[in-house]
């Protein structure tokens, strides 16, 4: 079996709102704890950025069912990797919404991954996405603790 790591952006419907987001939290997590799937999910000012891991086939259908949902349209896969150890592990999936405390910390993140100050994963490579998601889960790990 091989485990891997699929990073990929969207940009979400106009409409979406955090009560959304909450529920489909919800029923993601469910859903990739079944499939041992893990990963974070990074939402702001109408974009995604979300890093999945696990079993090549489970990412792969669970990518394509995401990639159809109508709450979010061009979906771009910005990286994909084999993994050997899983950056997300405890978390089926985990919600940051960026908006919720946007830090000093936060932004330092995204200036020192992506150079910019605003999010926009769109501006990023795949592999200043994958270090922006490892630090800003290793910051969720810290404020949780």
């Amino acid at each position: 079996m091989q485990t891997i790591r699929l990073v990929y952006s969207s940009v979400g419907q106009p409409n979406l709102d955090y009560e959304a987001l909450t529920g489909i939290l919800r029923i993601a997590q469910t859903h990739n704890e079944v499939s041992g799937i893990t990963g974070v999910l990074c939402y702001a000012s109408g974009f995604f950025l979300q890093a999945l891991e696990g079993e090549r086939g489970a990412v792969n259908r669970l990518y394509h069912r995401i990639a159809l949902d109508q709450m979010h349209t061009e979906c771009q896969i910005m990286q994909t990797e084999t993994i050997h150890t899983r950056s997300f592990v405890e978390w089926s999936m985990k919600l940051i919404g960026w908006e919720d405390a946007p830090t000093a910390q936060r932004r330092a993140l995204l200036l020192r991954h992506a150079g910019v100050t605003s999010f926009n994963p769109a501006q990023m490579t795949g592999e200043q996405a994958v270090g922006f998601l490892q630090d800003l889960a290793d910051l969720e790990r810290r404020k949780a603790a």
